[in-house]
Protein backbone atom coordinates (compact mmCIF):
# COMPACT_ATOMS: atom_id res chain seq x y z
CA UNK A 1 0.00 0.00 0.00
CA UNK A 2 2.99 2.56 0.67
CA UNK A 3 4.45 1.78 -2.66
CA UNK A 4 0.84 2.33 -4.28
CA UNK A 5 0.08 5.41 -2.29
CA UNK A 6 3.36 6.66 -3.46
CA UNK A 7 1.69 7.62 -7.01
CA UNK A 8 -1.42 6.23 -7.15
CA UNK A 9 -2.47 7.26 -10.44
CA UNK A 10 0.68 6.02 -12.13
CA UNK A 11 0.34 2.93 -10.95
CA UNK A 12 -3.81 3.01 -11.48
CA UNK A 13 -3.00 3.71 -15.07
CA UNK A 14 -0.26 1.16 -15.77
CA UNK A 15 -2.27 -1.71 -13.73
CA UNK A 16 -5.52 -0.72 -16.25
CA UNK A 17 -3.14 -1.33 -18.96
CA UNK A 18 -1.91 -4.53 -17.73
CA UNK A 19 -5.50 -5.71 -17.49
CA UNK A 20 -6.74 -4.42 -20.68
CA UNK A 21 -3.43 -6.21 -22.84
CA UNK A 22 -4.56 -9.18 -21.33
CA UNK A 23 -7.80 -9.08 -22.08
CA UNK A 24 -7.27 -7.94 -25.66
CA UNK A 25 -4.36 -11.02 -25.93
CA UNK A 26 -7.08 -13.52 -24.97
CA UNK A 27 -10.06 -12.17 -27.67
CA UNK A 28 -7.99 -12.17 -30.04
CA UNK A 29 -6.45 -15.68 -29.39
CA UNK A 30 -10.49 -16.61 -29.83
CA UNK A 31 -10.96 -15.01 -32.27
CA UNK A 32 -7.94 -15.00 -34.50
CA UNK A 33 -8.34 -18.84 -35.97
CA UNK A 34 -9.40 -20.26 -39.18
CA UNK A 35 -12.36 -21.86 -38.03
CA UNK A 36 -14.02 -18.51 -37.08
CA UNK A 37 -12.51 -16.28 -39.76
CA UNK A 38 -13.87 -18.99 -42.54
CA UNK A 39 -15.98 -21.93 -41.21
CA UNK A 40 -15.71 -25.20 -42.85
CA UNK A 41 -19.31 -25.39 -43.49
CA UNK A 42 -19.24 -22.07 -45.08
CA UNK A 43 -16.29 -22.94 -47.79
CA UNK A 44 -18.22 -26.38 -49.01
CA UNK A 45 -21.15 -24.88 -48.74
CA UNK A 46 -19.90 -21.99 -51.50
CA UNK A 47 -18.17 -24.95 -53.41
CA UNK A 48 -21.49 -26.77 -53.86
CA UNK A 49 -22.83 -23.44 -55.46
CA UNK A 50 -19.93 -22.55 -57.95
CA UNK A 51 -19.19 -26.30 -59.10
CA UNK A 52 -22.74 -26.20 -59.87
CA UNK A 53 -22.51 -22.22 -61.41
CA UNK A 54 -25.08 -20.79 -59.08
CA UNK A 55 -22.88 -17.76 -58.96
CA UNK A 56 -26.28 -15.39 -57.91
CA UNK A 57 -26.79 -17.83 -54.63
CA UNK A 58 -23.06 -18.08 -54.09
CA UNK A 59 -22.87 -14.06 -53.71
CA UNK A 60 -26.16 -14.19 -51.87
CA UNK A 61 -25.17 -16.87 -49.64
CA UNK A 62 -21.87 -14.95 -48.70
CA UNK A 63 -23.92 -11.97 -47.68
CA UNK A 64 -25.59 -13.90 -45.51
CA UNK A 65 -22.74 -15.39 -43.91
CA UNK A 66 -21.01 -12.46 -43.33
CA UNK A 67 -17.83 -13.68 -42.06
CA UNK A 68 -14.11 -12.46 -42.74
CA UNK A 69 -13.96 -14.82 -45.75
CA UNK A 70 -17.36 -14.57 -46.97
CA UNK A 71 -17.01 -10.66 -47.54
CA UNK A 72 -13.22 -11.48 -49.04
CA UNK A 73 -14.98 -13.83 -51.48
CA UNK A 74 -18.19 -11.86 -52.02
CA UNK A 75 -15.59 -9.01 -53.97
CA UNK A 76 -14.67 -11.63 -56.46
CA UNK A 77 -17.98 -12.87 -57.18
CA UNK A 78 -19.19 -9.33 -57.39
CA UNK A 79 -16.58 -9.05 -60.05
CA UNK A 80 -16.87 -11.99 -62.35
CA UNK A 81 -18.47 -10.61 -65.24
CA UNK A 82 -14.89 -8.64 -65.55
CA UNK A 83 -12.40 -11.30 -66.43
CA UNK A 84 -10.22 -13.55 -63.75
CA UNK A 85 -7.56 -10.61 -63.55
CA UNK A 86 -10.07 -8.04 -61.97
CA UNK A 87 -11.48 -11.03 -59.54
CA UNK A 88 -8.20 -11.22 -58.09
CA UNK A 89 -7.19 -8.03 -57.49
CA UNK A 90 -11.10 -7.36 -56.01
CA UNK A 91 -10.04 -9.95 -53.90
CA UNK A 92 -6.64 -8.85 -52.93
CA UNK A 93 -7.86 -5.09 -52.33
CA UNK A 94 -10.76 -6.43 -49.85
CA UNK A 95 -7.99 -8.62 -48.16
CA UNK A 96 -5.91 -5.90 -47.42
CA UNK A 97 -8.88 -3.49 -46.21
CA UNK A 98 -10.08 -6.44 -44.26
CA UNK A 99 -6.60 -7.54 -42.94
CA UNK A 100 -5.59 -3.65 -41.91
CA UNK A 101 -8.45 -3.96 -38.82
CA UNK A 102 -6.94 -6.86 -37.56
CA UNK A 103 -3.46 -4.88 -37.46
CA UNK A 104 -4.76 -2.25 -36.22
CA UNK A 105 -6.60 -4.11 -33.13
CA UNK A 106 -3.23 -5.57 -32.33
CA UNK A 107 -1.52 -2.60 -32.93
CA UNK A 108 -2.76 -1.15 -29.51
CA UNK A 109 -0.56 -3.90 -27.94
CA UNK A 110 2.28 -2.29 -29.52
CA UNK A 111 0.85 1.23 -28.12
CA UNK A 112 0.85 -0.08 -24.82
CA UNK A 113 4.20 -1.44 -24.81
CA UNK A 114 5.85 2.13 -25.63
CA UNK A 115 3.35 4.02 -23.32
CA UNK A 116 3.82 1.69 -20.51
CA UNK A 117 7.67 2.48 -19.33
CA UNK A 118 7.19 5.96 -20.26
CA UNK A 119 4.42 5.88 -17.58
CA UNK A 120 6.79 4.15 -15.48
CA UNK A 121 9.87 6.69 -15.80
CA UNK A 122 7.55 9.79 -15.06
CA UNK A 123 6.34 8.34 -11.77
CA UNK A 124 9.67 7.77 -10.97
CA UNK A 125 10.91 11.27 -12.21
CA UNK A 126 7.67 13.04 -9.98
CA UNK A 127 9.02 10.62 -7.06
CA UNK A 128 12.74 11.92 -7.34
CA UNK A 129 11.14 15.51 -7.90
CA UNK A 130 9.42 15.40 -4.40
CA UNK A 131 11.57 13.73 -2.76
CA UNK A 132 14.69 16.23 -3.35
CA UNK A 133 11.81 19.34 -3.42
CA UNK A 134 12.20 19.74 0.57
CA UNK A 135 15.64 18.85 1.46
CA UNK A 136 17.64 19.43 4.34
CA UNK A 137 21.24 18.08 5.98
CA UNK A 138 19.00 16.18 8.75
CA UNK A 139 19.96 12.53 8.75
CA UNK A 140 16.93 11.92 9.45
CA UNK A 141 15.60 13.46 5.88
CA UNK A 142 18.26 11.50 4.00
CA UNK A 143 17.39 8.55 5.01
CA UNK A 144 13.43 9.59 4.29
CA UNK A 145 14.64 10.85 1.31
CA UNK A 146 16.37 7.31 0.32
CA UNK A 147 13.07 5.24 0.79
CA UNK A 148 11.03 7.35 -1.05
CA UNK A 149 13.16 6.77 -4.19
CA UNK A 150 12.98 3.27 -3.34
CA UNK A 151 9.32 3.43 -3.52
CA UNK A 152 9.40 5.85 -6.66
CA UNK A 153 11.81 3.59 -8.79
CA UNK A 154 8.52 0.68 -8.27
CA UNK A 155 6.69 2.69 -11.14
CA UNK A 156 9.96 1.95 -13.51
CA UNK A 157 9.60 -1.13 -12.85
CA UNK A 158 6.12 -2.09 -13.30
CA UNK A 159 6.37 0.09 -16.62
CA UNK A 160 8.85 -2.29 -17.49
CA UNK A 161 7.18 -5.45 -16.94
CA UNK A 162 3.47 -4.57 -18.26
CA UNK A 163 5.75 -3.22 -21.69
CA UNK A 164 7.19 -6.79 -21.60
CA UNK A 165 3.76 -8.23 -21.16
CA UNK A 166 2.33 -6.47 -24.21
CA UNK A 167 5.32 -6.96 -26.60
CA UNK A 168 4.98 -10.52 -26.14
CA UNK A 169 2.02 -10.33 -26.61
CA UNK A 170 1.81 -8.13 -30.02
CA UNK A 171 4.67 -10.64 -31.32
CA UNK A 172 2.71 -14.23 -30.78
CA UNK A 173 -0.49 -12.21 -32.17
CA UNK A 174 1.56 -10.52 -35.46
CA UNK A 175 2.73 -14.27 -35.97
CA UNK A 176 -1.21 -15.53 -35.77
CA UNK A 177 -2.55 -12.69 -38.07
CA UNK A 178 -0.07 -13.15 -40.91
CA UNK A 179 -0.87 -16.92 -40.93
CA UNK A 180 -4.78 -16.57 -40.55
CA UNK A 181 -4.03 -14.05 -43.27
CA UNK A 182 -2.08 -15.95 -45.68
CA UNK A 183 -4.83 -19.27 -45.40
CA UNK A 184 -7.85 -17.17 -45.92
CA UNK A 185 -6.55 -15.60 -49.48
CA UNK A 186 -4.90 -18.51 -51.09
CA UNK A 187 -8.26 -20.38 -49.79
CA UNK A 188 -10.11 -17.45 -51.17
CA UNK A 189 -8.17 -17.84 -54.26
CA UNK A 190 -8.47 -21.27 -54.47
CA UNK A 191 -12.61 -21.06 -54.32
CA UNK A 192 -12.93 -17.97 -56.75
CA UNK A 193 -10.36 -20.08 -58.89
CA UNK A 194 -13.91 -22.24 -59.93
CA UNK A 195 -14.77 -18.86 -61.51
CA UNK A 196 -11.83 -18.42 -63.43
CA UNK A 197 -11.91 -21.70 -64.56
CA UNK A 198 -15.43 -21.35 -65.69
CA UNK A 199 -14.98 -18.42 -67.64
CA UNK A 200 -11.86 -19.98 -69.56
CA UNK A 201 -14.15 -22.77 -70.49
CA UNK A 202 -16.90 -20.14 -72.00
CA UNK A 203 -14.05 -18.46 -74.35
Amino acid sequence: MNVFESCPIIYSILIILSISATALWLYSIFTLRIEELMPSEFTNTLRAYLSERHYEEALDYCHRENNFASQIIASGLSSRNHGSQVIMEAIQAEGRRLGNALWQRIALLNDIAVIAPMLGLLGTVLGLFFAFYDISSTAENITSIFDGLGIAVGTTVLGLIVAIMAMVFYTTLKYRVVMVLNTVENESLSIVSLIENDNNGNR
